[in-house]
């Protein structure tokens, strides 16, 4: 099996699923206006798409057990690509927050899977080093999308950002039915109610696995809480002009990117535990730069890019290290372990964009409180000694 070819469909797959929701971020602003409704329901498109992703995983981990990881991910990426075309025809706000329901069902198996497949086809050393690069690379998407998207919406409308989307998710699915083999064997027993139900208690009891999880979980709710506010910031509050939306967010993920080859260069010479400290410590004096700014009355466009900046990059460090030390953490069934661990870390992040829109006020205040409670989380995680206790099982 060719490694690199493998992670290069991975990197892709998990692209279009991201772009599904950055190429959509610059028209959000705009989108209250033109269904007639108010920001909080418009905002729903990004909460509920990432609550349901988050519960769906939960199916998918011990479907891919059964039938395999191949059939599965194809499956799931061929309803993407529909649903991601129907988003662009919907006529009314639910009609689009139904449709982003679905698409956030259907992009769910891209979430487990490919953790699933990393795990299968690398060895411990190399997870580590293979989630560094899909960290990186996978970021230039967040990176590229939304800037893609404030310039189409400018010139085509919010519509055509999810025809692009459909698109290049046709073109993935393809590949993946070209190139992408099968690297785990099918278990006929993994759907058995009581095998499913045994498989997430044992990972429910495991506090190692959790406390990863959770960690990696506040890393994630943080870009699930900017994409959610950060048009509303910047483009309303601010007056940042649509099309320069992505300028800003690829900022971000530039930083995020940096994170997370420095993560791959340390995993040389530091342990895991270690590079997720230095992580942690530079998203909280981000998180705290961000506080002082927005509470302490010198909010500025360039003050936000720079504590948004630096938690991205420790969240680049976070990114790359969590997931591996959680599978590995894990005794259970790795499909049941890549879909509880996508499950609790991306519905942190619908619930973090759900904080957002509930609480919205027009300031930056709300997204500025949730990035705060997701910095306490973090480090509460990590503080707590049974952080350490799976250390000797964690990949040096």
């Amino acid at each position: 099996m060719n490694q690199n070819l493998v992670l290069a469909i991975l990197i892709l797959t998990s692209s279009v699923a991201l772009m599904s929701t950055d190429i959509y971020t610059p028209s959000l602003a705009h989108l209250p206006e033109y269904f007639g409704t108010d920001a909080a329901t418009v905002k729903l498109t990004m909460s509920l798409n990432g609550i349901v992703y988050a519960l769906a995983t939960l199916l998918y981990g011990p479907l891919s057990e059964r039938f395999g990881r191949r059939p599965v991910l194809l499956g799931g990426m061929v309803g993407f690509t529909l649903f991601s075309f129907l988003c662009g025809m919907a006529a009314t706000i639910g009609g689009l927050i139904a449709m982003r329901v679905f698409q956030g069902l259907t992009a769910a198996v891209e979430g487990v899977l490919v953790l699933a497949i990393i795990r299968d086809v690398f060895d411990d050393r190399d997870q580590i080093r293979a989630l560094a690069w899909y960290g990186a690379f996978s970021a230039l998407t967040p990176a590229t999308a939304p800037i893609l998207g404030g310039y189409i919406y400018i010139w085509f409308g919010w519509r055509m950002t999810f025809f692009v989307v459909a698109l290049v998710a046709l073109v993935t699915t393809m590949l993946i039915w070209r190139f992408l083999p099968e690297s785990a064997k099918p278990d006929v027993r993994a759907l058995s109610l009581r095998k499913v139900i045994a498989d997430y208690a044992d990972l429910l009891r495991n506090w190692a696995y959790l406390r990863y999880v959770l960690i990696g979980g506040a890393d994630l709710a943080f870009f699930f809480a900017f994409v959610t506010a950060g048009p509303f910031i910047l483009i309303l509050q601010h007056g940042l002009p649509t099309e320069y939306f992505g300028y800003f967010q690829g900022l971000m993920v530039l930083a995020f990117t940096a994170g997370s080859l420095i993560a791959g260069k340390l995993s040389r010479v530091s342990s895991a535990e270690q590079i997720v400290l230095i992580g942690i410590a530079a998203s909280i004096c981000g998180t705290l730069w961000l506080a002082v700014a927005v509470f302490g009355g010198m909010e500025t466009p360039a003050s936000l890019a720079v504590a948004c900046s630096l938690i991205a990059l420790g969240d680049g460090l976070v990114f790359a290290t969590t997931p591996s030390l959680a599978m590995n953490a894990s005794s259970s069934s790795t499909g049941a372990a890549a879909a509880l661990l996508i499950c609790i870390e991306v519905g942190l992040g619908g619930l973090a964009a759900l904080a957002v829109g509930v609480f919205h006020d027009g300031t930056s205040r709300p997204f500025a409180w949730t990035v705060v409670a997701l910095g306490v989380l973090m480090a509460v995680c990590y503080a707590n000694a049974g952080f350490r206790t799976h250390a000797s099982r964690s990949p040096e």
